[in-house]
């Protein structure tokens, strides 16, 4: 049900790509994707709900269709009028993350494991207990905060400094976010609770209790990246060299930045000038410094703003008939120049 009344207020009357919405939730950065979801508003939840099964979305979709609440063709969904009454009754009911940027989480999953499995680690440390069971976690994190825990355990006082940084972070989030993550830590004879029981004891979805846990990480996660020397220990757990961009794209991006161009991009990477402009197209739509004069001709552009006042929707085979001239890079990067100029 909750899963359902979220999806609900991600739609509107405007037919949408349902497959677009779906891969923004699980985070596949295709350029078609995250263009889809810039125009959707929706580039906020960008990697949300990276398990989610298309079979799972598939049967919330059914059910808000069988319902009367949107319709649904070969591509597209949309709300009815008794979607838009019902999206209007729901949406001020749900729990919606103010912390979580989507396309800056990209390693919030990864920093949200090593975060408590360190804590686990000083916990039982603090208790000279080397008899437990580490929490899972991919062996990178776990090589991650061990290599961690090894270069500061012979600090004085390191276990005391640890807390002293947790409980100045905790401070920082709203009490009942602060204590839903606590309850969920386990250390020496601490089982954190799961979400589902948090779920029962708070009388509340296990969605909702997901949903609250992600935006209080992305909170902290926040905090630690702008507040480094405050807390240096914590902060280490941290990948600092994260980027928006895909690891390729951002090869491509720091090129351009040195003034190399699109061919000699190409040339230099060995890879095909339309790659290199969809990597163009994917900094264009998450970074916000992007230069798009650099790219854009002047006239054609005046064109298209002319033609796209007159029919927002035209398509690029409607634009190149007008403009024999126009290749996709250009007509979809003014796109994406009008979504951010207006967003």
């Amino acid at each position: 049900m909750m899963l359902m009344a979220y999806l609900l207020c991600l739609l509107t009357p405007e037919k949408r790509r349902y497959q677009a919405i779906y891969y923004t939730l699980i985070g596949k950065r295709t350029t078609s994707n995250l263009y889809a979801g810039l125009a959707y508003g929706l580039l906020k939840w960008l990697q949300i709900y990276p398990n989610l099964e298309q079979t799972q979305f598939q049967v919330e979709l059914k059910r808000l269709q069988t319902g009367g609440l949107v319709e649904i063709d070969a591509r597209y969904v949309w709300l009815t009028t008794a979607g838009r009454q019902k999206k209007a009754e729901w949406q001020p009911q749900l729990f919606w993350p103010t912390h979580y940027m989507g396309p800056q989480m990209g390693h919030l999953a990864q920093f949200t494991a090593r975060f408590l499995l360190a804590i686990q680690i000083v916990s039982e440390y603090q208790h000279q207990n080397t008899q437990y069971y580490p929490l899972a976690t991919s062996m990178k994190d776990r090589v991650w905060v061990a290599s961690w825990f090894k270069r500061h355990k012979s600090v004085p006082n390191f276990s005391t400094q640890l807390q002293t940084e947790l409980t100045q972070l905790l401070a920082q989030l709203d009490t009942k976010q602060a204590d839903l993550l606590v309850n969920q830590f386990i250390g020496h004879h601490i089982l954190g609770k799961s979400q589902q029981q948090l779920a029962w004891a708070l009388d509340s979805s296990p969605l909702t209790i997901r949903v609250r846990t992600l935006d209080a990480f992305a909170q902290i996660l926040g905090l630690l990246l702008t507040s480094e020397l405050g807390y240096p220990l914590l902060t280490e757990l941290v990948e600092h060299h994260g980027s928006q961009l895909s690891q390729s794209t951002l090869q491509t991006w720091q090129l351009i930045q040195h003034g190399a161009t699109i061919e000699q991009i190409s040339q230099q990477r060995h890879v095909k000038v339309g790659t290199i402009k969809e990597h163009l197209l994917e900094a264009a739509i998450l970074l916000p410094q992007f230069p798009f004069t650099q790219f854009l001709i002047p006239g054609i552009t005046q064109k298209l703003a002319v033609m796209m006042a007159e029919k927002p929707t035209l398509s690029f085979n409607e634009a190149q008939a007008a403009l024999p001239q126009l290749d996709f890079f250009v007509y979809r990067l003014y796109q994406i120049q009008r979504q951010v100029s207006t967003g």
